[in-house]
């Protein structure tokens, strides 16, 4: 099947790994990982027990969601996107933009989407604008640079 990863991290699942398939009707199933493999921005996934199109058609629009134990060790200033979403997010003399709605991956870096009171900012997640990020504090502190705000 193939599957739209949210995170680098779906690839360094294992075969072997059982993980959560949470179909659009609400139900959500068990299934083992028989094979995973990177094709361009997609991913390649096949599981134990899914063999002809029509049983995977079932799965059509389903989210998968793995234990964070599968998942490996965040490095320092990595995050979960679970994680940032929801943050506020404010410049560094303190003025709050909004709050992270989204996440998306660009070539080079992420893009937070930042829902303001009037209006959307994409800001890049880079270190030239994100100066810190407070998970206990549910923060981000950006620098604004000219037109990052416009």
């Amino acid at each position: 099947m193939k599957a739209l990863p949210l995170m680098d991290s779906f690839y360094s699942l294992a075969p072997e790994n059982t993980i959560a398939v949470n179909l659009p009707s609400g139900i959500s199933e068990p299934l083992k990982i028989k094979s995973l493999k990177k094709l361009g921005r997609y991913a390649l996934v096949s599981f134990y027990g899914i063999n002809d199109p029509e049983t995977a058609l079932k799965y059509r629009g389903a989210i998968l969601s793995a234990d964070k134990s599968l998942l490996p060790v965040l490095q320092e200033e990595e995050y979960f996107y679970e994680q940032l979403i929801g943050l506020a997010v404010c410049t560094t003399d303190g003025n709050i933009i909004g709050r992270v709605s989204d996440i998306f991956e660009t070539g080079s870096n992420d893009v937070y989407i930042v829902k303001g009171p009037d209006r959307e900012y994409l800001i890049p997640a880079i270190h030239d604008v994100v100066k810190g990020i407070k998970l206990k504090e549910g923060k981000i502190i950006i620098q604004t640079l000219e037109g990052l705000l416009d």
